[in-house]
């Protein structure tokens, strides 16, 4: 069923001092799926209550960083990393097609109210012509056994359970104690022999049935159509982050999420990227890669940064 994946990345210019790492990291893990999407947003991000692009992202640093996410794009393309890569600006005819098909024509707006990405997520979705799709944030460290496949025990999981549209790996290194996908995860947790099932979707990471999600298309209906008006017309938040979506749309309708409980692949993810993230980023890919983690990284996704680096420099001490 791998000749039924693409796999999908996104990035974006704030993602110019790890992309070049991470990207090839995550792509040797899935060397067998054979297509492999790279969607660039160069879009900056447009003023909301919440956001000022002229502050947040000053056009001249914007624009230069673009011309730096496109040129580690390019050579991602190049040493056949990727086999694809999509760039979207802000006329970008997908938008209104993908707003259409998705989104119910309620908006197009490139990012959601707090700046974070919106279009491109439908996007990557719409341009993979597969089943499934396998996205990946350009930012996503993942473990995986060299002699296991996340994916192959999903697709195979996801065949026998109807209403399950994603599936995932573990959220975080497995903790020793109580076995839990995620100590962040907010939402209520249903255990099984091989997975856990929620409803909450996160756009980090997801295997996705394509055809599935496109029975419940467009998204934008019923009750979340009238929140969405309401949040437009009343000018609080809009529009919604795409999980947000997800949850509120396909959660409404019955739809789960799998998280698998093998331990032999996991998430780790940064929330943020201070300098002393990016000075390290390459050796936590490199103790990722051989499944090591600091004790307090255990049971939890984002990454712990003071302990990420005491494990680092106690490893290079000894």
């Amino acid at each position: 069923m791998i000749n039924q994946v693409t796999l999908q990345i996104n990035i974006s210019p704030g993602d110019i001092n790890y992309a070049g790492l991470t990207i090839p990291a995550l792509v040797a893990n899935h060397s067998d799926i054979k297509k492999r999407l790279l969607i660039v947003d160069c879009c900056r991000p447009q003023k909301t209550k919440l956001v000022d692009p002229d502050l947040k992202f000053p056009i001249h640093n914007f624009e230069k960083n673009v011309e730096k996410i496109i040129e580690i794009s390019k050579k991602l393309l190049k040493d056949n990393i990727v086999t694809e890569v999509h760039y979207l600006y802000h006329d970008s005819p997908l938008f209104k097609v993908v707003s259409k098909k998705y989104l119910n024509n309620l908006y197009d707006c490139t990012h959601a109210a707090g700046g974070t990405a919106n279009m491109s997520y439908w996007v990557g979705i719409e341009l993979c012509n597969s089943k499934y799709v396998l996205h990946y944030d350009g930012d996503i460290i993942l473990y995986q056994k060299s002699d296991y496949s996340w994916v192959e025990e999903a697709l195979s999981l996801m065949l026998k359970e109807e209403n399950v549209i994603i599936a995932v790996p573990r959220l975080a290194p497995p903790p020793n104690e109580i076995d839990y996908p995620s100590y962040q995860e907010g939402r209520e947790i249903t255990s099984f022999e091989k997975f856990w099932i929620n409803d909450w979707f996160s756009t980090r990471h997801f295997l996705l049935d394509k055809e599935k999600l496109n029975s419940f298309l467009p998204l934008v209906i019923g009750k979340v159509k009238v929140e969405l008006l309401l949040r437009k017309y009343l000018r609080r938040a809009f529009p919604i982050d795409p999980e947000m979506l997800l949850f509120k749309s396909l959660g409404r309708r019955g739809c789960k999420r799998l998280i698998l409980k093998n331990k032999n692949a996991w998430i780790t993810h940064p929330a943020d990227k201070p300098e002393n993230f990016l000075r390290n980023v390459k050796k936590i890919i490199s103790e990722v890669k051989q499944g090591n983690f600091p004790l307090e990284q255990m049971g939890y996704e984002n990454i712990n940064l003071d302990a990420w680096i005491n494990f680092i420099e106690n490893k290079e001490s000894d």
